[in-house]
């Protein structure tokens, strides 16, 4: 019997040390490879140290804005969001959103709910999805800042991810 315990320990720890360096070997948003027109988000968004954070979570969605965004960014501003992990990381925070919603989800959503829904990102701030007047898809966070999708259904191994038009803020 003692062996018996003995081997379902050893066991039990091979899984559990595998499962371990499966996790950490997965870089967060690896499908946004560095040739992509979203690099300097995930970039940042590992920078942030947010990898456990959005490990933990399971599945994800990310409205990433466009590398053309944090070029035209004075060169001050992003400087300081580097510089400050806390700030960068609520700002990038702001992007994302627990469970994985597909471009199909959020349209089966809008189209239960009067063509308007509202998630909620990593902030606790809710995040408005709705349609302009010429069926675009929208976002708007809680100051009122909106951003346009431009892409959808970005592959990665836990999240899905959405290109936006815009970098979305944080309070005033």
């Amino acid at each position: 019997m003692k062996k018996v315990i003995i081997l379902f320990a050893v066991v039990l720890s091979i899984n559990f040390t595998a499962g371990k360096v499966l996790a950490q070997t997965t870089p967060v948003l690896s499908g946004i490879s560095d040739e992509s027109n979203y690099y300097k988000f995930a970039a940042l968004v590992r920078s942030a140290n947010l990898d456990a954070t959005l490990n933990a979570l399971g599945g994800y969605t990310v409205l990433a804005p466009p590398n053309v965004l944090f070029r035209n960014m004075s060169p001050g501003k992003l400087d300081s969001l580097q510089n400050d992990p806390v700030k960068l990381a609520m700002v990038l925070k702001a992007h994302i959103i627990k469970g994985k919603y597909s471009k199909a989800a959020i349209i089966k959503m809008m189209n239960a709910n009067k063509a308007k829904i509202t998630l909620t990102n990593l902030l606790g701030q809710p995040l408005k999805l709705s349609l302009s007047k010429d069926s675009k898809l929208i976002v708007t966070d809680s100051n009122g800042i909106q951003a346009y999708f431009i892409s959808f259904d970005m592959p990665d191994p836990n999240a899905v991810i959405h290109g936006i038009d815009n970098v979305l803020v944080i309070g005033k």
